[in-house]
């Protein structure tokens, strides 16, 4: 039997063979300012959309024109959605990017669904309220047999009508988002697409080394509200664009992590991004306060895991990575922070592991009005993080000794990194 969701959709569908095209010969960006009216769109499950003046002209959207989405009852699925005239082609382009207003809370679901000879969706959240922002949907890997934009604010919760339940949005635009990424991922390349996906209260995005501003990583929160299994998959919903070649002789990836804690756990898990039920997950602990490349070893699968070999003997292949941070533990009273980079298939090589320097003295420890760091040949970089891995000072490239003043620092524990070359120092330094 079909669901009601399926049926009404369905029902939506024959709609448009009677309304004429919708849209028009309509082309991107989609602004609403001509060829896209009320009637171009299709409502579905409480979802009521509507072309308005703009009455939010501030910020990012000045113009005259916007679309507006009430949710009023119905299903968490609500919204509207608009026929094209033709098929997406994504041959150049793999994302959308909308300007979007509403007074709903931080953190509220947009997710941008496709439809038409297939379906592909991608949820991203809202970062302020009550101001125009821009948000971008990746969707790398996406079939184009689609030429439905299917619009559901709020996604999960049904709407009440009020001033929360109603979101504007404008320019609807597509964009290419750089080519899709594979191993081995360094997040410097800027002709690739490097989207991170964090998922289960965690947060992450791609920023610049704290300990390197010459080099571009993928950082990981773990916030309070976080869950056990908070993590971030590396790269889009697609994956990679190659298959990793994992084999029972081969069966090694290596990554470099930054974490404010030694012993802390950290699993690999891999999988087909075509069926997140084949997949193969392992764990390692960091050793360092601070930069380490750490291996994971497929052959020695996780505890309640499918094994590698069961894996590799039903045909499984796996194309997809996600990194989880202090695995099993959930948030805690503070958001820490991890960073990660230079995710590779095989071994770690002698030579590629990290060069500790030794020339390095720090004093006072415990410190309270100043600290003193002293290094025999001078330094590239010093930084100073928090026991939650929030970076609080940075110097770059200065005198053999600095000395710090301590007055605007929090009492508590803090990690001092000191850069030279591809060699760190990492020392514990308590505050008083």
């Amino acid at each position: 039997m079909l669901s009601m969701y399926l049926i009404r959709h369905l029902m939506a569908s024959a709609s448009v063979v009677f309304s004429i095209a919708l849209v028009g010969a309509q082309s991107f960006p989609i602004d609403f300012e001509s060829d896209v009216t009320t009637a171009s769109f299709v409502d579905f499950d409480g979802g009521t959309a509507s072309v308005i003046a703009n009455p939010q002209v501030a910020g990012i959207n000045t113009s005259a024109t916007v679309a507006q989405i009430v949710r009023d009852g119905g299903a968490v699925f609500a919204g509207s959605k608009l026929i094209l005239p033709s098929n997406l082609d994504f041959t150049v382009t793999n994302g959308f990017r909308m300007k979007v207003f509403t007074t709903a809370p931080v953190g509220t679901t947009v997710k941008f669904k496709l439809e038409g000879g297939g379906v592909a969706e991608r949820d991203v959240t809202t970062t302020v309220s009550n101001a125009w922002e821009e948000l971008t949907w990746d969707f790398t890997g996406t079939p184009s047999r689609l030429n439905e934009l299917v619009f559901m604010f709020d996604f999960g919760n049904v709407g009440d009508g009020s001033a929360t339940s109603t979101f504007l949005f404008d320019d609807v635009t597509l964009v290419s988002l750089g080519s899709q990424v594979d191993l081995p991922v360094t997040f410097d390349d800027p002709a690739v697409n490097y989207s991170l996906i964090p998922f289960e209260g965690g947060t992450g995005a791609v920023v610049v080394d704290p300990t390197d501003a010459s080099n571009m990583v993928g950082q990981a929160n773990k916030p309070s509200t976080a869950g056990t299994s908070a993590g971030t998959t590396i790269g889009t919903s697609a994956g990679f664009a190659s298959n990793i070649p994992l084999t029972l002789s081969a069966p090694k990836m290596n990554v470099r992590v930054w974490t404010p804690e030694a012993g802390t756990p950290i699993r690999l898990k891999v999988e087909d991004s075509n069926d997140p039920t084949r997949t193969v997950e392992t764990e390692s602990v960091s050793t360092v306060v601070g930069w380490e490349t750490l291996e994971f070893d497929f052959s020695n699968e996780a505890p309640g895991t499918e094994s590698l070999e069961v894996g590799l003997n039903m045909g499984w292949t796996y194309n997809k990575a996600s990194i989880f941070f202090n695995f099993g533990t959930g948030g805690g009273a503070e958001e820490v922070t991890y960073f990660f980079d230079d995710i590779q298939f095989g071994g770690i090589a002698s030579s590629t592991r990290e060069q500790i320097i030794t020339d390095v003295r720090i004093s006072p420890n415990p410190a309270a009005d100043y600290l003193i760091i002293e290094t025999q040949d001078g330094y590239d970089a010093i930084s100073i993080f928090s026991a939650n891995g929030k970076q609080v000072l940075t110097k770059v490239k200065s005198e053999q000794n600095l000395q710090i003043d301590l007055k605007d620092f929090a009492v508590g524990l803090y990690f001092v990194h000191v850069r030279k070359g591809e060699a760190t120092a990492i020392e514990r330094v308590m505050i008083r």
